[in-house]
């Protein structure tokens, strides 16, 4: 009886784990609304529809690294702006409001001017974009690829490797079919 009870317990358990990730796919978007470091006002998901789009997330500014290992790959297979809308998204909290000035221009000085555009800071609530994004780690960079309408059709976390970016490039290109 013992055994039945641990065993219907793990079941449920795992079971419930299973069915708990992935709960973003095929959803839409979650808003975010940022500043580019171009100094344009960007909503997502609202202004990338119409087209493929890749959003690069970020919780802590070491993750960059991460974000660079997709961008290398991506960027001069796919462009910046010309077959997928490409964006890195740096999502802070609200505490860090009163330096956003001295931040993104930070930013504006490391980031390549091409990519003033497509780089949006995020400052505000972060628990919701946890949640709703199932972000598990804020140490990792997240990649999002959205379809025209703005839904999630794909995720992918930690530095790329070559069987991530192989299925990232399969993921965009069936969805420009």
């Amino acid at each position: 009886m013992k055994k039945t009870l641990i065993l219907v317990i793990i079941t449920v358990f795992f079971s419930n784990t299973i069915d708990a990730s992935d709960n973003f796919l095929n959803k839409t978007f979650p808003t975010i609304q940022g500043v580019s470091l171009a100094n344009n006002e960007v909503t997502f998901p609202d202004d990338i529809r119409g087209r493929v789009a890749v959003l690069s997330i970020a919780f802590k500014q070491r993750a960059q690294l991460c974000i660079n290992t997709w961008a290398d790959e991506l960027l001069p297979k796919y462009g910046i702006d010309k077959t997928v809308q490409y964006y890195e998204v740096p999502m802070l909290g609200a505490q860090w409001t009163m330096a956003r000035n001295w931040i993104d221009g930070g930013m504006q000085n490391g980031v390549p001017k091409p990519l003033h555009d497509f780089t949006v800071t995020y400052y505000g609530p972060l628990k919701q974009y946890y949640k709703s994004l199932e972000i598990d780690s804020k140490k990792d960079c997240y990649i999002y690829v959205l379809n025209q309408d703005g839904i999630i059709k794909g995720r992918f976390d930690g530095f790329s490797t070559p069987e991530k970016i192989s299925e990232l490039f399969t993921l965009i290109d069936s969805l420009n079919e």
